[in-house]
């Protein structure tokens, strides 16, 4: 049976299974260095504004996505000898993140109760432990770059969502979400040297750009409509009066505790 000739012809060889190119330490860690610098600094920012707001810093649902990856890289994966020891210093900051969605993420969540939203927090977690060991032999991705820039994508497009869901900037700060933007700009531009020719990494990373960018403006706007400033590492406390659940709104006050 005819049928027209396919516009992309596949390549002999999965991209996943052809291994880095040869570039000089130099220029990896000229832009890993910053990648890993602007990483720990927006959990920095996130564990800075959480304890004045009392409000999760990193969306909460992907707290624990994001735990179990370093996690996982740091002590369980066959990763590439310099990205353990990264992966380990995210992993400990993510700690303290970790806590601070456990304690205050409730809010977020208000109908249900305490222990269920902790122990959804502490699944996801251990599910996503299994998920990247899975696609790490699968795939034989030793880097991680799949799984982590699969994830990093749900983490823009979380935090978009967190800012409507709260209606409100608490948690957030300009600083964190301008250096979550950075960490994934010089990432994505270690993908591409280091392993050139993986075109999903060109949509996935676009993908995540746009949606970091798309946030800071809608950040910025909300930060203004609330009277203060955009900039203020120091702002004042920025509260939540009702939290969107789908058309309804809850208030975070009624959080259940049992």
């Amino acid at each position: 049976m005819w049928w027209p000739p396919p516009i992309v012809d596949l390549a002999n060889a999965a991209p996943v299974s052809i291994g880095q190119a040869d570039r000089p330490d130099w220029l990896f860690w000229s832009l890993m260095g910053p990648c890993t610098v602007f990483w720990l600094l927006a959990y920095l920012f996130a564990i800075h504004r959480a304890k004045i707001d009392e409000y999760s810093g990193v969306p909460v649902l992907v707290v624990g996505v994001n735990f179990a990856w370093e996690f996982a890289g740091a002590f369980i994966v066959e990763q590439e000898a310099v990205q353990r020891p990264i992966d380990f210093c995210w992993m400990v900051l993510d700690i303290f993140i970790l806590r601070q969605a456990l304690k205050y993420g409730g809010k977020d969540y208000p109908t249900l109760r305490r222990r269920v939203f902790q122990g959804m927090i502490i699944g996801i977690l251990l599910w996503t432990v299994f998920l990247v060991v899975a696609a790490a032999y699968e795939f034989g991705d030793r880097p991680g770059i799949y799984s982590g820039t699969a994830i990093n994508v749900f983490l823009s497009l979380s935090w978009i969502f967190m800012l409507k869901r709260r209606g409100s900037s608490a948690g957030q700060s300009m600083y964190i979400a301008m250096s979550k933007f950075l960490g994934s700009f010089f990432a994505g531009w270690t993908v591409f040297v280091m392993f050139p020719g993986r075109y999903l990494f060109v949509v996935w990373f676009l993908t995540v750009w746009t949606l970091d960018i798309v946030y800071m403006v809608l950040l910025h706007r909300q930060i203004r409509a609330e009277g203060a400033s955009p900039w203020a590492l120091k702002r004042p406390v920025a509260t939540v009066t009702h939290v969107t659940i789908g058309r309804s709104m809850s208030h975070p006050e009624s959080v259940p505790t049992s």
